[in-house]
């Protein structure tokens, strides 16, 4: 009988050790509220109602890892967005014109899905659908951390391939991620880390590598972070063919912030083009510069605010029509009520100049809240937006 107890223990004992070399956590962020957009009509009227994702997108994920030894590690990462707002998932029945997020409509973990195997001294490779340096940079020196109203991917502008230009890749200021990706992160050696990713077959219809030329539609993406103390400094590259193969949208990003206790300034500067190689210039598409200053700063330990101010001027080489400049400012005000919950009120106000259609700020809302041309104008109307919304993690 003591025997059988003591071999009872033993086999408890190990499949504990076991369950503690792996384990697998369920996390995720629930955000809604009300909000407000004017101008989303050509004659002037307004967008309101509930909105999901004010703050930060909703999502749900799975997170798993498992300890093998000797400083290695095995993982993976599963997660989707999701509209709090409906319950729907907004990976299903959905399609993205972005061509470094793009997703078909079977694509349920459409925010990230990779399995990974790192090494304590050699770094993490991924394999699968993962985010870009450029979109980690852009998010972590935006003071409002991609608020979906007055956030920094939504007062970038847009650069887009027109009728008589390249066949370029839609690309947005944010490039967020990469489908069919292989991507590496390193170790963090002396407050430095360098990131890599190369996805190929970025089309929503295929989630498999391309048929022919595999450099169409192909994300490729470079960063290198440094951290010193309250100091923290990176910079990003960005390539992304299009569907033709000629056209191609490079992004160059540099940011900076530092953290002084009491205020936490930050700076953001990329440009973007829209280039065929050896074309002529007027077949050239748009180059895109886009700055950013702002801050945050705790008024008490539940209290904090932050702002930000975002310029960006678009040049377009084949008539100056399509050529201007916009500029939003984003706010944030948040009040925590615990460690995981936040009530937040949020507003923007965005300008746009010139004629084109194709230097807009745009605020991801209910219904149709891109900037429109107001009727007997020659420009988008600019806008002004306002939400209050809960955040929840888990």
């Amino acid at each position: 009988m003591k025997k059988s107890l003591f071999a009872l223990a033993a086999v408890g004992a190990f499949a504990g050790a076991a369950q503690a070399q792996s384990s697998v956590s369920v996390y995720g962020i629930m955000d809604a509220g009300y909000a407000t957009v004017t101008n989303t009509t050509a004659a002037g009227g307004s967008t309101t109602g509930v909105q999901s994702g004010g703050l930060a997108a909703s999502r749900l994920g799975f997170r798993g890892t498992e300890d093998l030894g000797k400083g290695l590690r095995a993982g993976f990462v599963l997660e989707s967005e999701i509209n709090t707002a409906n319950g729907s998932a907004t990976g299903i029945g959905s399609q993205s014109a972005n061509g470094t997020s793009t997703y078909s409509s079977s694509q349920f973990f459409n925010r990230q899905s990779f399995i990974s195997l790192s090494d304590n001294n050699l770094g993490e490779i991924r394999f699968g659908l993962s985010n870009t340096a450029t979109y980690d940079y852009q998010i972590m020196f935006d003071p409002l951390k991609a608020a979906n109203l007055g956030g920094y991917l939504n007062t970038s502008t847009t650069i887009a391939s027109t009728t008589t230009g390249p066949a370029a890749a839609n690309q947005t200021q944010g490039a967020s991620r990469g489908n069919n990706a292989i991507s590496y992160l390193s170790p963090r050696i002396m407050g430095a880390q360098f990131r890599f990713l190369t996805g190929e077959g970025q089309a929503a219809a295929g989630n498999n590598l391309s048929a022919g030329n595999v450099a169409y539609l192909r994300v490729t993406d470079f960063g290198l972070s440094y951290n010193w103390k309250n100091l923290d400094a990176a910079v990003s590259y960005r390539l992304v063919n299009s569907t033709a193969g000629a056209g191609a949208t490079s992004t160059f990003g540099a940011y900076g912030s530092y953290n002084f206790g009491m205020v936490k300034p930050y700076a953001l500067y990329n440009t973007s083009a829209n280039k065929v190689p050896g074309a002529t210039t007027a077949a050239q598409g748009y180059s895109v510069i886009s700055k950013l200053v702002g801050l945050e700063a705790p008024i008490t330990p539940t209290i904090s605010v932050a702002a930000q101010y975002t310029m960006n001027v678009n040049g377009n080489a084949q008539t100056a029509a399509l050529s201007g400049q916009s500029s939003a400012v984003g706010a944030l005000a948040k009040y925590s009520l615990s460690k995981r919950t936040s009530l937040y009120a949020l507003g923007a106000w965005s300008q746009n100049n010139g004629a084109g259609a194709s230097i807009a700020s745009t605020s991801k809302f209910t219904g149709s809240t891109a900037p429109v041309v107001l009727t007997g104008g020659t420009k988008y109307g600019d806008q002004a937006g306002y939400m209050i919304g809960l955040n929840h993690t888990f």
